[in-house]
């Protein structure tokens, strides 16, 4: 299960195993992947029945999770793929991945302000 269904970049996703509550014993360990690279945090894994991906970018649409469940008796997994949407509440622009501006945005700004500070002392 993946809450919201339909993210948007900025969103907090949560991937939940569902279906093993109390119907296998000995309980499973879960095992969270990204396929083909590493998870959000920059980790290889993720252990927990429960996936939190925190202010998805873009970058991560079309991206692959595998859930690998493993006790004694065996492994099974399971994968879901996540669909990020464009988020209509974040200005598109000359931002960065991580919504700041480019330096050298910064520095005309910074050089504009001086200047206005430099023009009122004179």
């Amino acid at each position: 299960m993946m809450t919201p269904t339909r993210a948007r970049v900025g969103d907090t996703v949560r991937i939940l195993v569902q279906g093993f509550q109390n119907e296998v014993f000995p309980e499973p360990l879960f095992t969270w992947t990204r396929v083909g690279s590493r998870l959000l945090d920059g980790s290889a894994e993720h252990d927990g029945k429960e996936l939190v991906l925190e202010r998805v970018p873009a970058e991560l649409n079309g991206s692959m999770y595998r859930c690998t469940a493993q006790n004694p008796l065996g492994s099974t997994d399971t994968h879901t793929r996540l669909i990020v949407f464009e988020n209509p509440n974040i200005p598109r622009g000359p931002e960065d991945s991580n919504g700041s501006l480019p330096g050298h945005c910064g520095f005309r700004f910074i050089l504009a302000l001086t200047l206005t500070v430099i023009l009122e002392l004179t």
